[in-house]
């Protein structure tokens, strides 16, 4: 199973997944303190430390987990190549909806809730993580239709 290049793309998006629990994605500095956005809240380093903004952040937390989730079994399903590219598209469209809400809603909500839209985000490196993620999915993606491709090809030559 490790030996096809599609199961080793996926372990990369594993990693990569969890590599965003760990690395801020978005970072916002206020005459009130830094704050920090992650998958799992917005983290305050100012006088008073803390979680900020749990429940907003949610959406973020639940899309990395399902993309955790599936990208893990769609490696033990490499007997079932149509299967595992399905949940491999599935996988695209979760990291693609995962970038939008990072770029086009959570920078802008946070941006507007600390400094009344004067505060510009610095996006960090776990802004782009899922770019990373995104970009081995489609490459899996294409390995899994080129081996269909050549089952189907050995199929027409017996």
């Amino acid at each position: 199973m490790i030996q096809r290049i599609q199961s080793l793309y996926l372990v990369v998006v594993v990693a990569t997944c969890i590599l965003l629990f760990f690395f801020p994605m978005i970072e916002y500095v206020s005459p009130g303190g830094t704050y920090k956005l992650f998958v799992t809240g917005m983290k305050s380093y100012s006088d008073l430390p803390g979680n900020l903004f749990f429940l907003q952040t949610l959406p973020l937390l639940i899309l990395t987990i399902s993309s955790l989730i599936l990208a893990l079994i769609t490696i033990f399903l490499f007997k079932k190549r149509r299967v595992q590219f399905l949940l491999v598209n599935i996988n695209v469209f979760l990291n693609v909806l995962l970038i939008g809400l990072v770029f086009l809603l959570y920078s802008r909500l946070f941006e507007t809730a600390f400094g009344g839209g004067s505060i510009l985000p610095t996006y960090l490196f776990g802004t782009y993580i899922p770019l990373i993620s995104l970009v081995f999915l489609v490459l899996a993606s294409r390995s899994i239709r080129k081996d269909e491709a050549l089952v189907k090809s050995t199929d027409r030559l017996r």
